[in-house]
């Protein structure tokens, strides 16, 4: 079952990455490489990141959301990433607190309308032990593709068309 907001493309398993930075430019460049993203998609992303970041404490580990404005996406799509080791984002809504995050759920949506019910259906989401535990294990693409397909995009799917 294929998801139009899912793209094999986009999903980055067990990645050995130093900063956010490079998370951004790994999800960025698959993203503008398959025309999803404007050429300025990436500097959107580390602009947004450093004025409102986008790094959630759940248990065990942190996730990251990054997403930015609309007008950097052609067409919404979900990249994903898991890390070997974790990476410090600032945390979402704080002054300059930081969380050790292992998973990112990076929202590429094109619609500034659907953004925020989007975001809080992922936060609602992650608040799950066992989805972040499933997140972890994954280890193919296909993998990825079910869990993503069962768990988040029914929350996703009412609000992102």
């Amino acid at each position: 079952m294929s998801n139009p907001l899912l793209d094999k493309d986009l999903i980055f398993l067990n990645k050995d990455v130093k900063n956010y930075e490079e998370i951004f430019e790994l999800l960025g460049h698959a993203m503008i490489e398959k025309s999803y993203a404007k050429d300025t998609y990436i500097h959107g992303l580390k602009d947004r990141e450093s004025q409102y970041p986008t790094g959630v404490p759940v248990n065990p580990i942190g996730v990251a959301i990054p997403h930015t404005d609309a007008s950097y996406v052609n067409e919404s799509k979900i990249g994903v990433m898991t890390l070997k080791e974790s990476v410090p984002f600032g945390v979402m809504g704080t002054d300059g607190e930081q969380v050790d995050v292992r998973i990112v759920i990076l929202l590429g949506l094109s619609d500034s309308g659907t953004h925020l019910k989007a975001l809080q259906s992922v936060i609602e989401l992650i608040q799950s032990e066992s989805f972040i535990k499933d997140m972890l294990e994954l280890e193919t693409e296909e993998d990825a593709l079910n869990l993503l397909n069962n768990q988040l995009l029914s929350k996703l799917e009412e609000e992102v068309k």
